[in-house]
């Protein structure tokens, strides 16, 4: 009786291997170890330094081709950078320190039709069981310092949108106006009083000239006299 399930198994076993397994076309992010959100103090974004625990193997079949536990040393790299495979860059953001995960990575972010040596074949579709380990907070803080200066800029700019400062703006304005035309009108004003005091310093001496005319006709008389 115990001779028949074991024919089973070991049909149903020959069977999975021969059938080949369905294509990886996407990102499969699975999470093998979730880490409670009040103990979760550190995630990794793009920018970080990341120390991650890996184990590699092949998705066809399961042949393991790297693993950092063997060499009792995490690998340490940054994150959205293009220092490790695509894959990485994509599946290993927003995870907690202590946080364990299986990433099945298609070919195409991974390492394409080259592969990676003798390990690797081309177009081979890769599995990596994860961990991190540490994260160290990058460019983030920069990122933010210069979001932050944008975010003053355009309030700073939103200021010289408000009502308040265009109203302001036209109450100076018309005040230089006014000061302007008061003294280009101050002006006129002098250059048109400086104008007429020569004329009316030659009409008094002309004046005075006729007045010392008609003042003196004793010497019309004298002159008359000598004609005669």
């Amino acid at each position: 009786m115990r001779v028949i399930p074991l024919l089973l198994a070991s049909f149903t076993a020959l069977i999975s291997a021969s059938t080949p397994k369905k294509p990886i076309t996407s990102l499969q992010i699975g999470i093998k170890h979730r880490v409670p959100e009040e103990l979760c103090t550190k995630r990794s974004h793009d920018g970080d330094t990341l120390s991650m625990h890996y184990t590699g193997t092949l998705y066809d079949t399961g042949a393991k081709f790297d693993s950092s536990l063997d060499r009792n040393e995490p690998l340490q790299f940054t994150l959205g950078t293009g220092q490790v495979i695509k894959g990485w860059d994509l599946g290993l953001k927003n995870m907690c320190v202590g946080e364990k995960r299986r990433l099945k990575i298609p070919p195409h972010l991974a390492y394409g039709s080259q592969g990676a040596g003798s390990a690797i074949p081309g177009n081979s579709a890769l599995i990596f069981d994860v961990e991190l380990v540490d994260v160290k907070p990058g460019h983030r803080a920069f990122d933010k310092a210069r979001q932050g200066s944008q975010i003053s800029s355009d309030d700073r700019f939103e200021q010289f949108k408000s009502p308040l400062f265009i109203i302001s703006t036209a109450i100076v304005v018309s005040l230089f106006a006014v000061m302007y035309l008061h003294s280009r009108q101050s002006s006129t004003d002098n250059n048109k009083k400086t104008g007429k005091e020569p004329a009316t310093t030659s009409t008094s001496t002309s004046t005075n000239d006729d007045t010392k005319n008609k003042s003196s006709p004793k010497k019309k008389n004298k002159d008359k006299a000598r004609v005669d």
